[in-house]
């Protein structure tokens, strides 16, 4: 049976049942049918490379249904400090085209790549429904974005520094969540060189019933991990920081009893 004959809406829920980025590469070199159609209802999108794509060709290419987008910026000896100064893989640029274009975005993942302040306020405000954030070994920014994004991102899931580099302004970002409960799935927070706000970590954990993922940096003092793990007994991952061994055996007691 020719492809031409499948109503368009058929093609496409089989298109939808294909989530291997190679896969629908594929189907879309099939024929010029199928690549109309694979463009127009491609959810995710992934670009290893910002050099060799444009933000202009990703939104020409896909126009339309992106849920998700990630994109891979400066090559991996970078994370060695081989790569010089201004070398590029600005997120700035990509933003400022999708806000545009992609109203129902939920999904950003950046890997080695230079955000601002700027970008951050840009994706709190565009896209109503955005829901994951995810910064890898990322720099630019601070934590003025992060609140940004904690005040605006009211369905957000997933907040992930990896291992970014993130400038301290202020450590009560955490207190831009909103008051009511929140959506929080993941938080990691470990890369962190400064202080947070402990009351307002304890407040944020206590009005996110379905937080599963916590990573937080070595500011938050050992003896106060009993609290924040009372309050959270939903968790099923839990990350810290580095401690003495040098340590109290009560507060080793009373951790173990939260645990």
């Amino acid at each position: 049976m020719a492809s031409s004959s499948f109503p368009e809406e058929v093609l496409k829920h089989l298109f939808s049942f294909l989530t291997s980025d190679k896969d629908l590469n594929s189907i879309s070199l099939v024929c010029k049918s199928w690549y109309e159609i694979e463009r127009r209802c491609r959810r995710k999108v992934f670009i290893g490379n910002c050099y060799a794509v444009s933000p202009e060709i990703m939104i020409r290419r896909f126009p339309t249904e992106v849920r998700s987008v990630k994109l891979k910026g400066k090559p991996h000896f970078a994370d060695f400090n081989l790569v010089p100064e201004g070398w590029g893989a600005y997120v700035q640029p990509w933003i400022a085209a999708m806000s545009g274009t992609y109203t129902m975005l939920e999904e950003i993942r950046l890997k080695r790549m230079v955000v601002s302040d700027e970008s951050l306020e840009l994706i709190s405000t565009s896209f109503e429904h955005f829901k994951v954030l995810v910064l890898l070994s990322c720099e630019g920014f601070t934590t003025d974005g992060l609140a940004a994004i904690a005040a605006n991102c009211r369905n957000l899931r997933e907040l992930d520094l990896g291992e970014s580099e993130v400038e301290d302004l202020s450590s009560d970002w955490l207190s831009y969540f909103p008051d009511s409960c929140t959506s929080l799935v993941s938080l990691n927070i470990s890369c962190l060189g400064s202080e947070v706000s402990f009351s307002d970590l304890e407040r944020l954990i206590a009005r996110s019933p379905n937080l599963r993922t916590l990573r937080l940096n070595h500011s938050v003092p050992l003896e106060k991990l009993p609290n924040l793990l009372l309050g959270a007994s939903q968790l099923v991952e839990f990350g810290t920081g580095a401690f003495s061994s040098e340590v109290q055996s009560d507060i080793f007691s009373n951790l173990e009893e939260a645990f």
